[in-house]
Protein backbone atom coordinates (compact mmCIF):
# COMPACT_ATOMS: atom_id res chain seq x y z
CA UNK A 1 0.00 0.00 0.00
CA UNK A 2 1.93 2.94 -1.22
CA UNK A 3 -0.49 6.01 0.47
CA UNK A 4 -1.76 5.64 3.89
CA UNK A 5 -4.56 7.39 4.79
CA UNK A 6 -4.54 10.03 8.32
CA UNK A 7 -7.77 9.51 10.47
CA UNK A 8 -8.48 13.57 9.67
CA UNK A 9 -8.73 12.19 5.90
CA UNK A 10 -10.86 9.82 6.64
CA UNK A 11 -13.12 11.91 8.86
CA UNK A 12 -13.39 14.20 6.40
CA UNK A 13 -14.55 11.53 3.76
CA UNK A 14 -17.25 10.68 7.00
CA UNK A 15 -18.12 14.53 6.83
CA UNK A 16 -18.53 14.73 3.14
CA UNK A 17 -16.82 12.43 0.44
CA UNK A 18 -16.51 15.71 -1.88
CA UNK A 19 -14.15 17.38 1.11
CA UNK A 20 -12.15 14.11 0.90
CA UNK A 21 -11.95 13.70 -2.38
CA UNK A 22 -10.35 17.52 -2.98
CA UNK A 23 -8.14 17.69 -0.39
CA UNK A 24 -6.70 14.19 -0.58
CA UNK A 25 -7.09 12.90 -3.74
CA UNK A 26 -6.61 16.43 -5.60
CA UNK A 27 -4.49 17.81 -3.21
CA UNK A 28 -6.14 20.96 -2.88
CA UNK A 29 -4.73 23.22 -0.13
CA UNK A 30 -7.13 24.36 2.62
CA UNK A 31 -7.00 27.79 3.90
CA UNK A 32 -4.80 27.61 7.12
CA UNK A 33 -7.30 26.59 9.85
CA UNK A 34 -7.60 28.57 12.92
CA UNK A 35 -10.05 25.87 14.51
CA UNK A 36 -6.66 23.11 14.28
CA UNK A 37 -4.60 26.58 15.82
CA UNK A 38 -7.61 27.08 18.20
CA UNK A 39 -7.64 23.19 18.72
CA UNK A 40 -4.29 22.77 20.29
CA UNK A 41 -4.58 26.04 22.64
CA UNK A 42 -7.56 24.14 23.87
CA UNK A 43 -6.04 21.14 24.12
CA UNK A 44 -3.24 22.53 26.39
CA UNK A 45 -5.92 24.61 28.50
CA UNK A 46 -7.80 21.08 29.51
CA UNK A 47 -5.41 18.89 30.01
CA UNK A 48 -5.78 19.47 33.91
CA UNK A 49 -8.97 18.99 33.15
CA UNK A 50 -8.75 15.39 31.72
CA UNK A 51 -6.04 14.59 34.39
CA UNK A 52 -8.84 14.77 36.60
CA UNK A 53 -11.21 12.76 35.14
CA UNK A 54 -9.03 10.00 34.08
CA UNK A 55 -5.60 8.11 34.33
CA UNK A 56 -3.65 9.69 31.39
CA UNK A 57 -1.42 6.92 29.85
CA UNK A 58 -0.16 9.48 26.87
CA UNK A 59 -0.37 12.55 25.28
CA UNK A 60 -0.30 13.30 21.45
CA UNK A 61 -0.04 9.86 21.01
CA UNK A 62 0.92 8.12 17.65
CA UNK A 63 -1.57 5.17 16.34
CA UNK A 64 -1.46 3.43 13.01
CA UNK A 65 -3.04 0.07 11.68
CA UNK A 66 -1.36 -1.35 8.59
CA UNK A 67 -4.07 -3.83 8.49
CA UNK A 68 -6.36 -0.71 7.47
CA UNK A 69 -3.72 1.56 6.22
CA UNK A 70 -4.40 4.36 8.49
CA UNK A 71 -2.43 6.73 10.87
CA UNK A 72 -2.88 9.13 13.12
CA UNK A 73 -1.93 10.76 16.51
CA UNK A 74 -4.91 10.63 19.19
CA UNK A 75 -5.07 13.89 21.74
CA UNK A 76 -5.22 11.69 24.71
CA UNK A 77 -4.69 7.62 25.68
CA UNK A 78 -6.48 7.08 29.20
CA UNK A 79 -7.34 4.56 31.35
CA UNK A 80 -10.65 2.87 31.64
CA UNK A 81 -11.13 0.59 33.71
CA UNK A 82 -8.77 -1.89 32.67
CA UNK A 83 -8.39 -0.95 29.43
CA UNK A 84 -6.71 1.92 27.75
CA UNK A 85 -9.24 4.64 25.30
CA UNK A 86 -8.47 7.02 22.95
CA UNK A 87 -9.92 10.72 24.01
CA UNK A 88 -10.44 13.44 21.47
CA UNK A 89 -10.92 16.95 22.26
CA UNK A 90 -13.45 19.07 20.22
CA UNK A 91 -14.06 22.52 20.70
CA UNK A 92 -17.75 22.29 20.42
CA UNK A 93 -20.94 22.11 22.17
CA UNK A 94 -22.16 18.74 20.54
CA UNK A 95 -20.58 15.71 18.93
CA UNK A 96 -21.18 15.57 14.90
CA UNK A 97 -21.32 12.40 13.73
CA UNK A 98 -18.22 12.70 11.75
CA UNK A 99 -16.17 12.60 15.17
CA UNK A 100 -18.27 10.01 16.80
CA UNK A 101 -16.56 8.08 14.17
CA UNK A 102 -12.93 9.18 13.82
CA UNK A 103 -13.17 8.62 17.80
CA UNK A 104 -14.21 5.05 16.77
CA UNK A 105 -11.42 4.93 13.77
CA UNK A 106 -8.51 5.88 16.86
CA UNK A 107 -9.84 3.04 18.99
CA UNK A 108 -9.37 0.56 15.98
CA UNK A 109 -6.22 2.05 15.13
CA UNK A 110 -4.91 1.75 19.29
CA UNK A 111 -6.28 -1.66 19.28
CA UNK A 112 -3.91 -2.51 16.04
CA UNK A 113 -0.70 -0.28 17.72
CA UNK A 114 -0.89 -2.06 21.11
CA UNK A 115 -2.13 -5.56 20.34
CA UNK A 116 -4.68 -5.40 23.17
CA UNK A 117 -8.80 -4.65 23.21
CA UNK A 118 -10.37 -1.50 22.89
CA UNK A 119 -13.92 -0.65 23.98
CA UNK A 120 -14.16 2.55 23.93
CA UNK A 121 -13.26 5.61 22.42
CA UNK A 122 -13.89 9.17 24.16
CA UNK A 123 -14.62 12.80 23.21
CA UNK A 124 -14.29 15.89 25.31
CA UNK A 125 -16.30 18.51 24.49
CA UNK A 126 -15.26 21.68 25.36
CA UNK A 127 -18.01 24.44 24.93
CA UNK A 128 -20.18 21.99 27.13
CA UNK A 129 -17.29 20.71 29.23
CA UNK A 130 -18.88 16.93 29.08
CA UNK A 131 -16.92 13.68 27.79
CA UNK A 132 -18.94 11.36 25.57
CA UNK A 133 -18.22 7.87 25.52
CA UNK A 134 -18.54 6.15 22.65
CA UNK A 135 -18.98 2.25 22.77
CA UNK A 136 -16.82 0.31 19.86
CA UNK A 137 -19.39 -2.17 18.79
CA UNK A 138 -19.37 -4.37 15.56
CA UNK A 139 -21.47 -2.47 13.72
CA UNK A 140 -19.32 0.93 14.32
CA UNK A 141 -15.82 -0.86 13.54
CA UNK A 142 -17.77 -2.21 10.58
CA UNK A 143 -19.27 0.70 9.48
CA UNK A 144 -15.81 2.71 9.95
CA UNK A 145 -14.08 -0.17 7.99
CA UNK A 146 -15.88 0.60 5.46
CA UNK A 147 -15.64 3.96 5.19
CA UNK A 148 -11.89 3.51 4.75
CA UNK A 149 -12.54 1.25 1.94
CA UNK A 150 -14.44 3.90 0.73
CA UNK A 151 -11.89 6.41 0.90
CA UNK A 152 -9.31 4.01 -0.68
CA UNK A 153 -11.80 3.03 -3.47
CA UNK A 154 -11.97 7.07 -4.54
CA UNK A 155 -7.57 7.00 -3.96
CA UNK A 156 -8.21 4.68 -6.92
CA UNK A 157 -10.60 6.21 -9.50
CA UNK A 158 -13.96 6.04 -7.80
CA UNK A 159 -15.61 9.22 -8.46
CA UNK A 160 -17.30 10.34 -4.91
CA UNK A 161 -21.15 11.68 -4.38
CA UNK A 162 -20.96 14.49 -2.33
CA UNK A 163 -22.79 14.57 0.98
CA UNK A 164 -25.68 17.26 1.17
CA UNK A 165 -26.08 19.24 4.51
CA UNK A 166 -26.51 22.83 5.85
CA UNK A 167 -22.71 22.75 6.59
CA UNK A 168 -22.32 22.85 2.63
CA UNK A 169 -22.81 26.64 2.66
CA UNK A 170 -19.56 26.75 5.15
CA UNK A 171 -17.65 24.30 2.93
CA UNK A 172 -14.11 25.39 2.06
CA UNK A 173 -14.64 23.11 -1.50
CA UNK A 174 -18.30 24.39 -1.88
CA UNK A 175 -17.14 26.37 -5.45
CA UNK A 176 -15.35 23.36 -6.76
CA UNK A 177 -17.87 20.93 -5.04
CA UNK A 178 -21.07 22.73 -7.86
CA UNK A 179 -18.28 22.82 -10.57
CA UNK A 180 -17.51 19.37 -10.12
CA UNK A 181 -20.99 18.45 -10.54
CA UNK A 182 -22.05 20.77 -13.41
CA UNK A 183 -18.84 18.67 -15.18
CA UNK A 184 -20.05 15.45 -14.28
Amino acid sequence: MKHKLWVRDVEEYLFCPMVFYFSVVLGHERAKSYWADLGKEIQQDVESVIAQKFDVFAREFEVESERLGVKGKVDFVVRDEKHLAPLEVKYSHSLKPWWKYSAVLYGILLEDSIGKPVKRSYVFLTESDRTVKIDITDESRTFVEKAVKDCYEILNGKDPKPSKSKSCRNCDFNHLCSEFHIMN
